[in-house]
């Protein structure tokens, strides 16, 4: 019986992302399927295509080169080895879709956004229903109030059964919202199934109540408001962009009623305004002491301040910043051995202004492309990088490596260059 390779390569595709939002460990192996079986492709079968070498400076690589050059002056030197395994994907992603055909690349890029939308829609699923579990175990069905949006059962509370941090798992749902907002827009079919599917996504964002995950849901159905109205008062549908208008209005000021007195909101206010001032080992609400992240901001400027060019090197970040932190009085932090949370923070620790260098041109030089071929769904993926990144040390955490290694590597290499030195062999 003859295997239809191709088909295989893509069905670990859509493996790999459908359970991101559910099992890293789970959709790290169906990455490395995918590597095996694309060996084969391109060895055995003779599958592949030869490109510009240019195309790979724009690719996660030169971040995973970053990782090997400060390997040498870390103290001890190379002790960052050990996490070099873990970002492996940022050197096999880009050089192994790099010999893939466009037209294979498209068919790959479908797998993976059907993947992340139905890993997305099931993660949620199961949250959702776990939590209402919860929530009713202590209380009579079906009676309900607004403390379903409590500390018990948003944030932290509400992604541990799949051990995943709110805000990584939310860019994934963020994403996938993306992709079928555009679907939504763009298609006849299947209109039903594709509003539930945003109302599952939705409510799921709702629970993950977290700030960032926030502003990147509203910019998005902003966005996508904004633009259906401009299509409907291009086509003259007056009566379809004034009941968009008067739905969006009511929907918003429905949500400011029922959350305006849940953990919800007090996330929104009190604790954005206690994140961002200096505090130390103080209470943001009734349950957890900590540290602002103002305050670890600060004690990272200091430290880099010390080593500005090419930072401490790979790997240094947590053993630095605890040291600081303890003289700084940051005991919480020192305790929890937390990062920067801050990306653009992270890199200047390790690699100094060189690797805040390498990495902004890695993410504006993406961002450039993609208003350049118009590619929205391109353009969602880095700008959200971006802004995670100013409170995350995003592209740090098992979470994000993959995914913005394989979905970021497919993008660009399908899109730029679209010449190829040599055609299929």
């Amino acid at each position: 019986m003859k295997i239809d390779v191709l088909r295989i390569i893509l069905f670990f595709s859509f493996l790999m992302a459908f359970f991101l939002p559910l099992q890293i460990g789970l959709s790290n192996l169906f990455l490395i399927l995918f590597f095996i079986v694309s060996g084969y492709f391109f060895v055995v079968k003779k599958e592949y295509v030869f490109r510009s070498p240019k195309t790979l400076l724009f690719t996660i690589l030169p971040v995973f080169f970053l990782y090997i050059f400060g390997l040498f002056y870390s103290t001890p030197p190379f002790e960052g080895v050990k996490i070099i395994g873990r970002n492996i994907a940022f050197l096999l992603c880009p050089l192994i879709l790099f010999f893939y055909s466009n037209n294979i690349l498209e068919r790959i890029k479908k797998s993976l956004f059907k993947g992340i939308i139905c890993g997305s829609i099931l993660s949620m699923v199961i949250l959702l229903a776990n939590n209402f579990l919860n929530y009713f175990a202590t209380r009579p069905f079906p009676n309900f109030d607004d403390e379903i949006f409590n500390y018990y059962y948003t944030y932290y509370s509400y992604t541990n059964l799949l051990e995943m941090h709110p805000t990584y798992l939310g860019v994934y749902l963020i994403f996938a919202i993306g992709l079928l907002l555009k679907k939504l827009i763009n298609s006849a079919n299947y209109k039903q199934l594709l509003i539930t599917a945003l109302l599952i996504l939705s409510i799921g964002v709702v629970f993950i109540n977290s700030r960032i995950i926030f502003l990147l849901y509203i910019l998005v159905v902003f966005a996508a408001l904004l633009y259906s109205g401009f299509l409907f008062y291009k086509l003259k549908r007056i009566r379809a962009l004034s009941l968009v208008i008067i739905v969006t209005v009511v929907v918003v000021f429905s949500i400011v009623k029922i959350f305006s007195n849940t953990f919800i909101v007090s996330r929104l206010t009190n604790e954005l305004q206690w994140e961002l001032t200096d505090q130390v080992d103080t209470s943001y609400n009734d349950k957890l002491v900590a540290d602002s992240r103002i305050a670890r901001w600060q004690s990272a400027i200091e430290a880099i301040s010390q080593k500005p060019i090419f930072g401490y090197g790979t790997h240094s970040e947590k053993d630095l910043l605890a040291t600081y932190y303890k003289r700084d009085g940051l005991l919480v932090s020192y305790n929890n051995r937390y990062d920067a949370h801050n990306i653009y923070l992270s890199f200047m620790l390790e690699y100094g202004i060189f690797g805040l260098f390498v990495l902004l041109a890695y993410l504006l030089s993406n961002l450039y492309f993609a208003i350049k071929m118009r590619n929205i769904h391109y353009f969602l993926l880095f700008f959200t990088i971006c802004v995670v990144g100013c409170f995350e040390s995003y592209l740090k955490n098992n979470a994000a490596i993959t995914f913005i290694a394989f979905f970021g590597s497919v993008f660009l290499i399908s899109y730029f260059p679209r010449k190829l030195k040599k055609e299929e062999l």
